[in-house]
């Protein structure tokens, strides 16, 4: 990445949050979604992230594969009809979802071959379910993030320091095939660009910008992976395991609790760590926000930095797995319960 095309990706963000702002298009309202009121500082974000990163996407990758092409328009229009509150109903919009991924599956050949389990393994030599558990390893990526957009730096920061890491990585591994330079590095620019005025709440990611960033880099990793095949799959399960937990911990919860599971609610993990520290009256709002962002990103690195020295022992990554889960539990514990005890 060299500075001229990284003022052309700096100069695609101003002018798209100038327009935004001055027309009046693309303004986030959080009245759409309740899990996004913790986020909401700022009175007049604009919701720009699926169109940034797919107008520089195209203006840098443009012969890149026309399939990945047309699915990351799909996933970004379908993004923003959730952001615009054109498209309400969650159960719809998940089945759009299946479909794009299936289609972009198909003629990518997108597949997860080893996961260093032989019975499960000879399920995944099967093509028709190793199509079926790709697409279902993305959607849980996909909807996952899409839950950790709720505070501003969260998500972005989550994947600027996974792609960072990749980055390094390969600088350590001289054997590591990190199949697209170019592109790593600028999805990188993009989002530390973005990382900036997201920590200050003036543009979020939106339905639209979480969808097409976990898309791209689902596929990127399970190419990575597939080219690389010397490390453990669990390397990339360690990067990936905190949206794809906060997916299945919320869905267990509402399962449990006889809760309608389309239905958008504030007891994510970082809400709840938000809304803990907010009653206490410790920090400003508008520090809070941010510093709550910080916290979980750091208290992710441990496991990531652990992973980054055994990236091909399994077992090893497999206790990082079971190590960040507890934590989790731990840390979802002790702040609900101070927050109920609040209320």
């Amino acid at each position: 990445m060299n500075l001229i095309n990284l003022f052309f990706i700096f100069l695609i963000f101003i002018t798209l949050f100038s327009i935004s702002k001055k027309k009046k298009i693309l303004i986030d309202n959080v009245s759409y979604s309740s899990h996004k009121i913790i986020g909401a500082e700022n009175k007049s974000p604009v919701v720009i992230g699926g169109l940034y990163i797919l107008i520089v996407y195209l203006f840098f990758f443009y012969n890149h594969s026309l399939i990945l092409i047309v699915s990351m328009i799909c996933i970004t229009f379908l993004g923003l009809m959730s952001d615009k509150n054109i498209l309400t109903n969650p159960n719809k919009r998940l089945i759009y979802q299946f479909l794009i991924l299936l289609l972009l599956s198909y003629f990518e050949d997108l597949q997860i071959n080893d996961v260093k389990f032989d019975i499960f393994n000879l399920f995944l030599s099967n093509e028709y379910f190793n199509l079926f558990f790709t697409v279902f390893c993305l959607a849980i990526l996909i909807n996952g993030s899409n839950f950790l957009d709720g505070l501003n730096g969260l998500l972005t920061g989550y994947y600027l320091i996974i792609l960072i890491s990749i980055v390094i990585l390969s600088k350590f591994y001289s054997n590591i095939d990190i199949i697209d330079y170019n592109f790593v590095t600028t999805l990188i620019s993009v989002l530390l660009i973005f990382f900036i005025f997201n920590i200050f709440g003036l543009v979020y990611l939106g339905d639209s910008g979480t969808y097409l960033l976990s898309l791209l880099i689902g596929v990127y990793l399970i190419k990575f992976n597939y080219n690389n095949d010397f490390l453990s799959p669990y390397y990339i399960a360690v990067l990936l395991w905190y949206p794809a937990f906060e997916n299945f911990f919320s869905l267990t919860r509402r399962i449990l609790k006889k809760q309608k599971t389309s239905i958008p609610d504030n007891l994510h993990l970082h809400q709840i760590i938000f809304l803990s520290l907010r009653n206490k009256r410790v920090f400003k709002k508008k520090i809070l926000n941010p510093l709550c962002s910080f916290f979980i990103l750091l208290i992710n690195l441990p496991g990531l930095l652990f992973a980054f020295n055994f990236p091909t022992k399994s077992s090893i990554l497999v206790s990082v797995i079971f190590f960040n889960i507890f934590l989790y539990l731990i840390l979802y514990y002790l702040f609900f319960k101070n927050l109920v005890f609040k209320k």
